[in-house]
C-alpha cells in the first residue's frame, strides 16, 4: 500500500487491503487485513439516510489503521 487513496492504512507494517466507494460518494469503506495475523477489519462510513458524505475512502483507511495499528 505504497500508494494510492490505501496509503493511509500502511502505517501497519504489511498490511494489504481496498479502498471503496460509491457512486455519489454515499459509502467510503476500507476492508483490509495483516498476513500472518488473524486480524481482518472494514471501516465503513456513510449517512444512514443515504446522502453523499464529506470525504474519500482514504478517510476509511486511516480509520482502520489507527484501529488495527492498537490491535496488533
Amino acid at each position: 500500500m505504497a500508494g494510492g487513496t490505501g496509503r493511509a492504512a500502511a502505517v501497519v507494517p504489511g498490511a494489504v487491503g481496498k479502498t471503496g466507494t460509491t457512486d455519489r460518494n454515499v459509502d467510503l469503506l476500507f476492508i483490509g487485513y495483516i498476513p500472518g495475523t488473524k486480524l481482518t477489519a472494514g471501516v465503513w462510513l456513510g449517512n444512514d439516510d443515504n446522502s453523499p458524505t464529506r470525504g474519500s475512502s482514504a478517510q476509511a483507511a486511516t480509520l482502520w489503521g489507527k484501529y488495527l495499528r492498537q490491535a496488533q
